[in-house]
Formats: C-alpha cells, structure tokens, sequence
C-alpha cells in the first residue's frame, strides 16, 4: 500500500508540475500573441504611471487629468463593497486615496465616471452628479474620508463623465442584458442606439445644453481639441475596442431631449481594438489617457498580461 501511494504521489507530482508548466507557456505565448492580435493598439500606447489600487481590493472605472494640480485621478469601487475611493496620483508610482462617504455611511456606488474642472470633482454615479473639492482630495492624507453629499440628478444613468473644462458630459452603459438601458432608443445610420450621453454647462447642471445618442457598451469618452470624439467600450473578457468619429460630422436628429437638441453619433471613422475591460477615458498632453480594471483583485488575469498602467493613446 505504501508503494501504491508513493507512486500515485509521484504521478500526481508529476501532473501537476505539467499543468504549470502548460499554464506558463500558455501565457508566454498570449504575452507574445498580444502584439500582433492589437497591433495598432500596441503601436499607440505609452505607459504614463501606475494604475492604483490594483492589489487592493480597488476596481477602476473612471480618469481625470487635472492639469492645475498635476495628477491623475482614478475613481472606482471596492470589491468587498467597501467605501467607493478616488486615487490621486501624482508621479509615476506614487499614489493616495480618499474614502467616499455620505453623512455618516459609507459611499458604495459605482463611481463609474470622474471629471476634474473649476477646482471641482466630478463623480458619476447611479443617475448623478456628486461634487467634492479639488484641493480636498489632492491634500489628503491616504485613507482619509471625504462627503460626496446627496448629488445633483442628471438625466441618464450616469456611468461616465468627461469635462472640457466649458461643459461637462455625462454618459451611461448599455449592453442589453444586465445593464439595460430603456427610453433612450434611436434608430440610427450605424444601427439602434439605446444609449446617451448628454452635456451640461459647467456652471449650470439643472438641464442638458445638448445630448448625443451613443453606442453600446461605453465605458468611456473623451472630446479632444482636434474635432474627434473618442468611446472606449468593453464588456466582460471581449476585446476592447475604441471607436472615432468626428464631432462636426454628428447627425442632427432634428429632435430634442429634455428639452436639448439631440445629435446622434453614427458616423464610425476608426476602430481600434485592444485587451479587456478598458474603462474612462481623458485627454492629457496630447493623449487619450485611459485603464483597465482587468488587473485589479476582482479579476486578476490582467496581472498576467502587463495591464498595471495608466496609458496614453496617441490617435
């Protein structure tokens, strides 16, 4: 019986030093594989810092660069359902974060979305707008707590957020399953559109100036100075992919929306794919800065394929 064990032992050693192996090869070759199935991707980046948080239970969603304080802000939830946080990052790995709180209870909501403008905060979340001082979050110590307050009620479920400093917009996630967006369907030259993403004067966030019926499953966009509008989408282990149109050449519904007139973006320039689960988006020195949350604890096979960076795409 003894020789029985030890030779099933040995066997199973054996088999599992083989499955490792396989296993490590395995990801050497997609390492590998990676650069030529996102050639053009891969041909874009830069890494710009380090994406916070990842080991610790954080799971990015939304960016802002904020020029007049030099950093990068990161919003997002936790995976233990924990206080929501905001990382302010101010150089290539060096990072703090700030807990978000309502009164006395901890903020646990997506913080899908952030937008940095007029000293100014943006978070979006759950069909809202919450505010929080710039300078708050840039001085805190790491950990601190700081009041999202009650919000402001947009007119979408608020999944995404981007400012060009005049307007800020807001947008929401539809993929027809677990999130499903209904009452905001448009036929359109690219296809049905269930989706918005609407703009708001800076200054005045009572009612949407313009609204844009966008794509499905957008996790992020970015308006740059050039024309263009950028949309990041992804859902689960699929690609990624990045979609350009350009601004002037939207569709004017000739309808409106809450009283806005609605435009629709339908006229697809470019695509460009890339790795899982991008999220925001912004514009920083020339670049589309975005992240993926493919390597936070949650999900993990990102820490496999080098997805631990903040990057600039150069479109």
């Amino acid at each position: 019986m003894k020789l029985i064990l030890k030779l099933l032992t040995k066997i199973l050693f054996r088999a599992l030093i083989a499955v490792l192996a396989l296993a490590v090869l395995t990801v050497g070759v997609l390492n590998v594989a990676k650069f030529v199935l996102y050639h053009e991707y891969y041909s874009m980046k830069t890494n710009i810092c380090i994406n916070p948080g990842l080991n610790d239970g954080f799971v990015c969603q939304g960016i802002a660069a904020s020029e007049e304080n030099d950093l990068i802000l990161v919003s997002g939830y936790m995976k233990d359902d924990s206080a929501s946080r905001i990382y302010a990052v101010d150089s290539f790995d060096n990072f703090h974060y700030v807990s978000l709180m309502q009164g006395d209870k901890n903020f646990t909501g997506h913080a899908g979305g952030i937008a940095v403008t007029g000293g100014k905060i943006y978070i979006a979340s759950e069909n809202k707008l919450f505010t929080v001082p710039l300078d708050a979050v840039a001085t805190a110590e790491s950990g601190a707590t700081i009041d999202i307050g009650e919000g402001i009620k947009v007119n979408n479920e608020a999944s995404f957020a981007y400012t060009d400093d005049t307007y800020l917009y807001v947008g929401e996630f539809h993929n027809g399953e677990k999130y499903n967006i209904v009452g905001h369907e448009n036929q359109t030259a690219e296809g049905m559109h269930y989706a918005i993403c609407s703009v708001y004067d800076a200054a005045d966030l009572s009612k949407p100036v313009k609204v844009y019926s966008i794509r499905n499953k957008v996790q992020g966009i970015c308006f740059t100075p050039d024309g263009k509008v950028i949309m990041s989408t992804s859902y689960g282990i699929a690609d990624s992919v990045y979609y350009v149109y350009e601004l002037s050449k939207a569709t004017d519904s000739g309808k409106t929306m809450d009283g806005a007139p609605l435009f629709y973006l339908d006229q697809l320039e470019k695509e460009v794919k890339g790795p899982a689960m991008s999220e925001g988006l912004d514009y920083r020195e020339g670049k589309v800065i975005t992240l993926t949350e493919s390597a936070s604890n949650k999900y993990i096979f990102g820490k496999l394929f080098g997805a631990k960076h903040i990057v600039g795409l150069d479109f």
